[in-house]
């Protein structure tokens, strides 16, 4: 478990049509674009890539640490359960 790899987000750029250079973007921001527009697909690969217990300790943070949420209410609810049931 590690760094997504380039290819991977270059071949998904327009999940981050915003940004110029996606292979600078970090995990939570990476995490973030495949949870508000990626497919499911996407995020299991993501889930072999950086693992469960990243992930969640990212949505953790993303969720209940940071003053602003970037995710949509649905996006939040599906993946809070997920993780719920899935990382222990």
């Amino acid at each position: 478990m590690g760094k997504v790899s380039e290819k991977w987000l270059l071949n998904r750029r327009s999940l981050w049509w915003w940004v110029s250079d996606v292979t600078k973007l970090d995990d939570e921001a990476i995490l973030e674009g495949v949870m508000n527009y990626g497919r499911w697909k996407d995020f299991l690969f993501l889930k072999k890539e950086l693992g469960l217990k990243r992930i969640g300790e990212l949505f953790y943070y993303m969720t209940q640490v940071k003053r602003r949420v970037n995710l949509r209410p649905e996006k939040i609810a599906l993946f809070d359960n997920y993780l719920e049931r899935y990382v222990a």
